[in-house]
Order: structure tokens, then sequence, then C-alpha cells
């Protein structure tokens, strides 16, 4: 496929296409920037090294991630197809590849939308005259008047955004073990989430190429307004002097490269198959190395300003924490005792990722800004179009593939979008809204995609060296770009990319069969949180969501090799019967 193929004109003609350059671009850029570079990429800078973290970050950056961000884009730009029809096309036996693919954004865009659902809820939530996170609900007790009002129990064994977050979002079960039957206010917001990704997609790119020039920039300009904000407040310098500062020591540490390994293929998007979707709508003339360098950088430079915004924010409530300890200790034990004892670095130091920093960390900051409510707003506006753009990459997958299927092609994108996929989901996302669902969520962003990811990432470089061939590539870019790619290039995805990608799985292994998996429970009575070990059937359902989609690339494999060695006993067969017209059931009737 090095020449230019035939059909490449009529599929130019028929397939649909981005407006312009910019749509893809920010539909690329929307889905490399999510959720991730908000609340996990700072976490993992302050945890792993600091400023140090940045040199394996950087480095798992050039091996890795753009290697294989570019490799998506020219298999979808050069096939015009979505992830299991370019795999399919390259051979039917590696059609798994797109399969696998196709899976994973399945289950990331199932867990995906409970974070829009709780955005929704925030949101909403926002536009009371006093935010319901920033003080306890009260209650009369039986017997008293009606004016003696006393807080919540649980509400005042903790404090008001820690009780909102678990009880009135989530109204959490003491443990996963327990469902506790759906809880309604989740499931509406969970409703509301896909509706507004059914509206954003029901005619595929023409609608979602709208969408994403206000999803894409809008992020930007929320992080610019909370980075002055953050530059106003006092401390803003210490949590920024604790996110560089870096502790090179923590090099030594192989899980900080296996963090820095796993967090380019969670931020780019790799493997999921969204990249070959969004470029199989590029035209075949596109220079899509350029673009591969240019939205991985944008991305990890989206990183690297989320993550000075987050610290800075992040030092202001730790110094604030800071004073406070000193004040009260000082005035009871003597200041040496107040300065071995309050240590600003151990109040950043326990701000974690997820959920926890965007639901309670960032929700209790908020209420102390002036007015609450407009920042409260902008904030969680921001986080809810981030995982629009997220989800826009996964549903893109989902159908792309479908409508590039001939089983499809005659159903209208509509109906596709809507029945066939986003309420298939809805009903999935059931799951996550039983008030145990909050386990289900962390236990899903831990464990749920790094293996899968790397394995496909494998499979893809595997395939176009052992299968493809290296030359059939470089001369189908070559025919689309002008150029025959680079020394780089190639040194990256037939040697350097492969072999780094085969360590980190082993290390990834070694590193999940040696830890006892845990998941964060929250006690109703005691109003506080607790480490609990994954039950056996938790591990069992994990080990299955993690397996499934890679079992689907040696099974798609395994399935055509004996669809076409029954085909090939069938025309030999059938040689022989016309050669030997004599023969019948293999018995001479001479």
């Amino acid at each position: 496929m090095g020449e230019k193929a035939p059909e490449d004109d009529e599929q130019q003609e028929t397939r649909l296409r981005w407006d312009n350059k910019a749509q893809f671009i920010l539909a690329t850029i929307g889905f490399a920037v999510g959720l991730g570079n908000v609340w996990r990429f700072p976490y993992l800078v302050q945890k792993n090294g600091g400023g140090a973290f940045l040199i394996p970050y950087f480095i798992m950056l050039v091996i890795e991630g753009i290697p294989i961000f570019h490799l998506e884009l020219a298999i979808g730009q050069r096939l015009r197809n979505g992830p299991v029809g370019s795999w399919n096309l390259i051979s039917p036996k590696l059609k798994g590849v797109g399969v696998a693919g196709l899976l994973v954004s399945i289950v990331a865009s199932s867990y995906y939308i409970i974070i829009i659902a709780y955005c929704l809820m925030y949101l909403f939530s926002s536009f009371q005259v006093v935010l319901p996170w920033s003080r306890c609900p009260t209650y009369t007790p039986p017997g008293q008047p009606a004016n003696v009002t006393l807080p919540v129990e649980e509400c005042a064994n903790s404090n008001p955004v820690v009780y909102f977050f678990f009880r009135e979002v989530n109204d959490v079960s003491n443990n996963i073990n327990i469902s506790g039957g759906l809880y309604w206010k989740l499931t509406l917001c969970l409703l509301g989430g896909w509706i507004i990704i059914y509206c954003s997609i029901l005619k595929g790119i023409k609608s979602s190429g709208k969408v994403i020039y206000f999803t894409a920039t809008f992020p930007y300009l929320v992080l610019f307004i909370f980075m002055i904000r953050g530059f106003t407040l006092h401390g803003f310098e210490n949590g920024l002097l604790h996110l560089v500062t870096p502790q090179f020591e923590k090099l030594r540490d192989p899980l900080v490269w296996l963090d820095a390994a796993t967090q380019i293929f969670y931020s780019l998007g790799v493997g999921f198959g969204s990249l070959i979707a969004f470029a199989s709508y590029n035209p075949i003339k596109n220079k899509c190395g350029r673009d591969a360098v240019c939205v991985s950088l944008v991305n990890c430079c989206t990183s690297l300003f989320a993550a000075v915004v987050v610290f800075s924010v992040l030092g202001h409530m730790a110094t604030t924490k800071y004073d406070a300890c000193i004040s009260s200790v000082n005035a009871t034990m003597g200041m040496e005792a107040a300065l071995n004892k309050c240590k600003i670095a151990d109040y950043l130091d326990s701000v974690g990722s997820g959920p926890g920093l965007v639901f309670i960390v960032f929700a209790d900051i908020i209420a102390g800004f002036s007015p609450p409510q407009f920042w409260s707003i902008i904030f969680y506006f921001m986080l809810l179009t981030l995982g629009i753009d997220s989800i826009f990459g996964a549903m893109e997958t989902i159908l792309t593939t479908l409508t590039d299927s001939a089983y499809f092609k005659k159903i209208r994108k509509e109906v596709l979008a809507g029945t066939g996929i986003c309420f298939c989901l809805f009903l999935f996302g059931f799951i996550f809204t039983q008030r145990s669902g909050l386990y289900f969520v962390e236990v899903f962003d831990a464990v749920s995609l790094p293996i899968p990811l790397l394995v496909i990432a494998l499979a893809e470089v595997s395939g176009i060296l052992f299968v493809y061939g290296p030359k059939r590539l470089c001369n189908d870019i070559e025919y689309m770009t002008g150029d025959q790619p680079n020394l780089y290039w190639k040194a990256c995805w037939f040697i350097i990319t492969p072999l780094s990608i085969v360590v980190i799985i082993i290390a990834t292994i070694i590193q999940l069969a040696q830890s006892t998996l845990m998941y964060s429970q929250w006690s109703k009575e005691t109003a506080s949180g607790a480490s609990l070990p994954y039950p056996g059937w938790l591990t069992a359902f994990m080990f299955c969501v993690i397996l499934l989609p890679i079992l689907a690339i040696p099974g798609a494999a395994l399935v055509e090799f004996f669809k076409t060695k029954n085909l090939t006993l069938h025309e030999l067969d059938g040689s022989y019967r016309n050669e030997n017209p004599k023969q019948q059931n293999g018995i001479s009737t001479s």
C-alpha cells in the first residue's frame, strides 16, 4: 500500500471529513487532555520526587508516547477506517487489536461518565445561596422544640465537605460487599450525562466537531483564571516549591518509572483506538507526524500547567493549616515543639489524587473563596468539559467501528448512537450508581486500563513490525506526507518502543503480584475512612475485566486461523472431487 490505492479517491469522497484541520487538532487535544491532567499528574509529581519525576516522564514521552501516537494517526489516516476495520485491512488475524481498543473504550467511557455525573451534582448544587458542602445539615432531636437543632452526627464527626461527597453525592455504603441499591440522585445525573453525550455525538464528527471548539478550549481559560487567583493566595509559593523541588534519589525506584510510563499512556490516550478513528476522517495527504508531536507536547505542557495551578491552591491550604497548627501547639507546648510537629510538607503529602482531590480538597478550598458560587460553577464546569472531551474519544471509537461495519451501515447514526451505545452504557453504569458504586469507580480507575493499554500498544508495534512490514509503513507515510520517516521514528517503532513496553508490562505484573490490592472504604457509623483488601470476588471480577480486551487479540487471530484452515480444506476437498470424479466419500468407485 505504499503507492496510491485505486479506492483512495472514492473513499475520500464518501467518508465524513473534519470541517478543517483545527477541528481535528482540537479533538485530539481534547481527548488527550482530560481529568488525568488535573487530578493524577500533580499527585504523581509530588509523590515521585517533584521535579525529578519530569525526567522519566519526558523520557517515556519520547520513546513510547509520541511514537505510538504517530503510529495510530498514520494507520487511521492511511486506511480510512476505525480501529477494527484498519487492523482487519492490515491482516484479518490482527482484527483483535482493534477489538481490544474497542473494549477498552467501552470500559473507560462506562466509568468516566460517572465523573460527569458527579460534576453535574456539584454544578447544580453550586447555584444555591449557601454551598451545601460549606456547612453541616441540621436536625431537631425528638422531643425538642423546633428551634433546637443539632448537626447531623456523621457530618459533625467528619466535616461538611467530606459528608457532602460521601453522603449527599454517593450515599455510599459501608463497603463494596454491600450494594445498597441504586442511589436515585446519582442515577438521574448519570442519565443527564448520557443525554449530553448523545446530543454531542448523534451526527458523528459533524456534531462533536462543533462542540469540541468550546469543550477543548474552555478548560484552558478556567485554569488560567485559577492560576491568577492562586497566585494571590497566602502561601501559594510553598505549594509550588514542594511541587518542583527535585528528589533525585527517587529515580532509583523502578515504580517511579512505571508511574511515568502508565501516566503517558493514560494521558495521551494511545491504545484506545480513538486516535485511529479521529485520523480516519483526515485528508489522505496530511502530515500526521507533525500532528503527533504537536498534540503530545500540548498535552504534556497542559499537565505541567495544571500542576502549577493545583499546587498553588494546595500551597495556600497547607500554609493555612500550618499556621493554625503553629498557633495551637505554641500556646500549649512552646514554639520549638510547634516547629517539630507542624510541617507544611506533611499537609501537601497527604493530598491524594482522583475524586478525593477535586471533589473534597478543592471543594473545601473553593468554599473559602469569594464569591464561592462563581468559583465552584466555573471549576466544576471545567471538569465537566474535560470529562466530555475524554468520552468523545471513546465514543467516537465505538461509533466509528459500528458505522464502518456492514451490519450497522444502514442504521441511522441517531438511532445507533442513542439506543445502540448511550442507552446500553447507561444501563451498564448502574454498577457505579448503586451505593457501593464509588468503590467500583476507584477500582476501575486504578487497575482496569494500564495493562490492557500496554498490551495493545505492544500488539500495534509488533503487528506493524512483523505483519504489515516496516518498508510498507514507511512508504505509506512517504505517500501521505511526502517524506520518509526519519531515524528517530524508525528506531522507536522497530526497536526502542516495543522493548521498553515489554519491560514495563513485566514490571507492572510483578508489582501487582507482590502487592495487596486495597480500596478506600467509608464508614457511616464512625464517619471515617479505611483501606480494605479486595474481596476474592472483586479480584476475580477485575481480573476478567483486564483479561477481556487482552484475550481479544489472540482470540480473533485463532478464529481467523481456523476459519482460513476450514476454507482451505473445503477448497482442497472440492478440487480433489473435481479431479477424481470416480471417488466419493474417500472410497474408490472403480
